[in-house]
């Protein structure tokens, strides 16, 4: 995801006619793309992930694919949070010419909040392989599951995916600086975001932007994901050629594995795309791009598709998972339901006592779901 096109675009100051009329054309196109429509996509899904993270928590919903799930909310939480504080927010001032101070603070939070934003992104990219290798183990290998497949190992691995992202993306937080510069017009000092000089410098660029980013971020996971994803639909469509003869528990296996087969291809739908924008970003110069309104729809699209996969996974666990649906149901409807009915019932102790049976009435409370 790339955050940054945004200020890029904004702080850069065109000199030829036909880039000052793109950068107009860009402000207004990316304040409906982000500004608007990713605002409100970005709100849904956070109540998304919130709801989605408390069924997950649910008793009956815990095992070690629930954990990857809540893991997967609170990075998709992150990625969405950052979308508001560094994409949709700023388009608001350059559009409307509102939220100018929010604009500037924006600035300098865009130095921290950006890599942060990368990391929460490195996360869900990884946390999507790790339950789509469970899921590949617990249909294709169930007989090795049940060692590989624990909420212990699954916790651990929850915990490397966070650690390792962090580490990978620690150059990040080198890249950018904020400066300080005075603008006549505004007759005030402003932020700017520049290039720092590891940022700017052409090895590191070859090394991390080309050689790690698409090798670890795109070409290594996303094949994985693909492969291991055909492997499991074509064992769906197996299954369900022997419904009738499935168990209980294989066909609960079965309904889980659509709904996790389901996120996974969303997300690869959403995703791709940004490979594509990275891959320019990284080798075309940014000059030019920054002046190409073609690049500029290309890149708020791609942004926005990624907004979008971040935000959807709760409205696929409700489509796919029969579970997740019931104990939804059971968390929003508990709240609100009778506080019980209450009735009398009677006991009759015939102990075989010649004086007679004893009587006793007990009240009692009971509660229908």
């Amino acid at each position: 995801m790339n955050i940054l096109n945004l200020s890029n675009i904004t702080n850069s100051t065109p000199e030829a006619d036909s880039c000052i009329e793109i950068y107009h054309k860009a402000i207004s196109f990316q304040f409906y793309t982000w500004g608007v429509v990713g605002n409100i996509i970005a709100a849904y899904g956070i109540i998304g992930n919130i709801l989605a993270i408390l069924v997950l928590r649910h008793r009956l919903m815990r095992s070690s694919t629930s954990y990857y799930l809540i893991s997967l909310a609170v990075y998709d939480t992150g990625v969405l949070l950052a979308m508001i504080l560094l994409m949709a927010l700023p388009t608001i001032y350059l559009e409307k010419n509102i939220l100018m101070e929010y604009y500037f603070v924006s600035v300098y939070m865009n130095q921290y909040l950006y890599p942060l934003a990368l990391v929460a992104q490195t996360g869900t990219v990884y946390t999507t392989v790790g339950f789509t290798i469970e899921r590949y183990i617990a249909v294709c290998h169930p007989l090795k599951a049940a060692n590989t497949c624990t909420k212990s190992r699954t916790k651990r691995i929850i915990i490397l995916i966070f650690v390792c992202s962090v580490i990978y993306n620690v150059p990040r937080f080198f890249e950018y600086t904020v400066v300080e510069t005075w603008n006549s017009s505004l007759n005030r000092s402003v932020p700017e975001l520049i290039t720092t000089t590891l940022g700017s410098n052409t090895d590191f660029k070859k090394i991390y932007f080309i050689c790690l980013q698409l090798v670890v971020m795109f070409l290594g996971p996303f094949v994985l994901i693909f492969i291991l994803n055909i492997q499991l639909m074509w064992a769906v469509k197996n299954a369900k050629k022997t419904r009738n003869r499935m168990s209980t528990n294989a066909a609960k296996e079965a309904n889980l594995t659509i709904m996790l087969i389901a996120v996974i291809v969303v997300f690869l739908l959403c995703q791709l795309p940004s490979i594509a924008d990275n891959i320019l970003w990284t080798m075309f110069d940014k000059s030019k791009l920054q002046c190409s309104l073609h690049y500029i729809r290309l890149t708020s699209i791609t942004n926005l598709m990624v907004i979008v996969n971040s935000a959807v996974n709760f409205i696929l666990y409700c489509v796919f998972g029969k579970r997740f649906r019931r104990v939804f149901i059971k968390i929003v409807y508990y709240p609100w339901k009778r506080k019980g009915t209450r009735y009398k019932y009677t006991l009759y102790d015939s102990s075989g006592s010649r004086r007679g049976n004893s009587m006793k009435v007990y009240n009692t409370e009971s509660t229908f779901l």
